[in-house]
């Protein structure tokens, strides 16, 4: 199960629950999307790229629940569109959301959660970690949550409202139809341009059956429970790149079992020893955290576009599990980023 927390506040949350969608963005954002990739390109530190790879990790059928700043979350909405890039003023949300996905409401309940409910009891407070880190670092517009926050906040909305009611008459379908489409750009003499993009192209592929690259690094789509890109798991600014949850039911006579990690650490040049011991420092606390201590379920990946020495002696070296950590060399080629594994 997958799904997001999506941000507003006061005069956006009606806005965007009853025209079905929701978007991000910020003040002074280009009103063209071939100027929103311009503007990030000539200045790396515009917010665009992280912004579009956020919202890329989205998937048609994901849970939404909308947080309303000061008031608490609102359920249960699913996403009906793939992100698309629109202007067009509504309401009170105008250009300055331009980077926009459909929901549709599935169960309305008309009580919210309120936030502190989340962190009511020790049990609450275990499931809902992400939501912590994210608030103690930093707002951010797409929000996604595992499977046992999203099971846990539908179980509080449950209790606050009982039973869901009707959706509210005036609802209704996203008034635009000047939607573009959100591509990314990808060639700098192979490289990607930045790691944001490298990350946003990822979490927008990583589900991609006819990759063989990608099913090699991430395994059978089948199985791929849950994925996050840019998962907070420290108080200070530390987010791990990207986060997957293994999941399979074939071999277990119908039981289903989460039976692997995989922590992903991204450079957009070549790693060094450092990136050995970021991504083993991720993959200790997932291990720690999220997989009751076992090591061997966690695998460490490093992707970079090459490998230096240093982090292959550190990687060999390494004592963090029986299992490794995969190397993966990434190149962009004909508009596209290949991948091969790389010994060490």
């Amino acid at each position: 199960m997958r799904a997001h927390v999506f941000i507003t506040d006061k005069g956006t949350f009606p806005v965007v629950r009853d025209n079905s969608f929701w978007g991000v963005g910020i003040k002074g954002i280009p009103n063209k999307y071939d100027k929103v990739i311009k503007e990030n390109l000539d200045n790396g530190k515009k917010p665009y790229f992280g912004m579009i790879g956020d919202i890329l990790g989205t998937r048609i059928g994901d849970i939404v629940f909308f947080y309303e700043r000061l008031v608490g979350f609102h359920g249960i909405y699913k996403i009906t569109s793939n992100p698309f890039f629109d202007i067009t003023p509504v309401g009170c949300v105008d250009d300055t959301w331009p980077i926009r996905v459909e929901i549709d409401c599935l169960n309305y309940f008309p009580e919210p959660v309120p936030e502190d409910y989340l962190f009511s009891t020790k049990e609450y407070e275990s499931k809902f970690w992400g939501w912590f880190y994210r608030k103690i670092q930093g707002a951010r517009g797409v929000n996604t949550i595992d499977p046992e926050a999203t099971e846990a906040l539908i179980e509080l909305l449950v209790k606050i409202n009982g039973n869901a009611i009707k959706k509210p008459n005036n609802i209704r379908s996203y008034p635009s139809k000047n939607k573009g489409n959100i591509t990314l750009p990808l060639n700098q003499n192979g490289r990607v341009y930045f790691e944001d993009i490298l990350r946003a192209w990822l979490i927008e592929n990583i589900d991609n059956v006819n990759r063989k690259d990608l099913r090699e690094i991430f395994g059978p789509v089948e199985d791929l429970e849950w994925f996050a890109n840019n998962v907070p798991y420290h108080v200070t600014r530390k987010n791990i790149d990207i986060l997957c949850y293994h999941k399979n039911m074939k071999y277990t006579a119908g039981i289903p079992l989460r039976y692997k990690f995989s922590v992903v650490e991204l450079k957009r040049d070549i790693a060094d020893d450092k990136s050995v011991s970021q991504v083993v420092e991720y993959s200790k606390w997932v291990a720690g955290r999220l997989a009751g201590s076992e090591i061997e379920s966690v695998q460490p990946i490093l992707i970079a576009f090459d490998f230096n020495d240093n982090a292959k002696v550190k990687a060999r070296n390494s004592d963090f599990s029986d299992k490794g950590i995969l190397f993966y060399k990434y190149y962009v080629k004909d508009n596209d980023i290949k991948f091969e594994k790389i010994e060490y």
